[in-house]
């Protein structure tokens, strides 16, 4: 299943001879007419043929380094359990305000306290925001910080678990990782992974009030700003007035994870339910047995 480029123009093994793959002399669904041609034509010129080559060679390696992240996403779900619902939280590197730095620390202790032993907290392992949350979320059990291979977050909070040869992989990791993500100002950096997130379906909750990119900047996923059909009109001013009470946002955002977390705990119950009636037969009567685990 590896990509073959044969610079078929070259003739000998790599124009077909010597029971070279067929397969590999077919051109890919990726590459355009005008690459390939340029791969055979021996007069084209060898500039052109050169700069083919290195565009092919370049989508090969995206396409690589996307099925790496799917693999490392599904990794990580697996160790994280797949019947958890994993809670990602992001935010900028730097509190630019003081009053969102005592949000995400009122916060974090309400996040844990209003869902389930099923619900794990993703951080990036970064300074800031990230950090003051995963020091802040109980004991930090249910905390796990995501790096880069061969880094650590230092927070002595929570669990560091490392995917991504650099911090660009690791990014697109977490913006497919992901149930919920909520985020607290940031710039470029979190809206990239919130428009990842928002793009696939998953629940953004924005801090509006505090600003940058999770106040609509940096080109954060629009949709994601407006309020949500099961929000409240109360609980999205909470989040937007930055004149509420911060005690107050923090327990809007709380209940707005809730109900999120249970929507996303019924869609799991359906999706088991309909394996489990793929498993034994779509055509298959169930009979089920109730009765008390003792004879009275």
């Amino acid at each position: 299943g590896a990509a073959v480029v044969p610079l078929i123009r070259t003739g000998g093994a790599s124009g077909g001879m010597f029971d070279f793959p067929s397969g590999a002399l077919e051109k890919p669904a990726s590459v355009t007419e005008e690459q390939w041609s340029l791969l055979k034509s021996k007069d084209a010129p060898v500039e052109e043929s050169a700069s083919a080559v290195a565009d092919i060679l370049k989508a090969c390696v995206g396409e690589i380094a996307k099925d790496n992240v799917v693999k490392e996403v599904q990794r990580l779900r697996s160790e994280l359990g797949q019947d958890t619902c994993i809670v990602c939280i992001l935010g900028g590197t730097k509190f630019q305000e003081d009053e969102s730095e005592e949000l995400v620390k009122v916060m974090a202790p309400k996040l844990e306290a209003a869902v389930g032993s099923k619900v794990k907290f993703v951080t990036g392992g970064m300074p800031g925001v990230q950090e003051a949350f995963a020091k802040h979320c109980g004991d930090g059990s249910r905390v796990w910080n995501l790096l880069p291979v061969g880094q650590a977050s230092g927070y002595g909070r929570g669990t560091d678990i490392n995917a991504g040869a650099d911090l660009e992989e690791r990014k697109a990791i977490f913006g497919l990782l992901g149930d919920v993500y909520v985020t607290v100002e940031g710039g470029p950096g979190v809206s990239q992974e919130a428009r990842a997130a928002h793009a696939r379906g998953a629940a953004v909750v924005p801090l509006i009030r505090t600003g940058g990119a999770s106040g609509g900047m940096f080109d954060f996923p629009s949709g994601a700003l407006e309020k949500p059909a099961s929000v409240t009109e109360e609980q999205w001013s909470l989040l937007k007035s930055k004149d509420a009470p911060v005690e107050e946002s923090a327990s809007a955002v709380a209940d707005i994870l809730k109900a999120c977390v249970g929507e996303i705990a019924k869609d799991n119950v359906v999706k088991e339910v309909q394996r489990l009636r793929s498993e034994l037969g779509q055509d298959t009567c169930i009979v089920c047995i109730l009765g008390g685990t003792k004879f009275q």
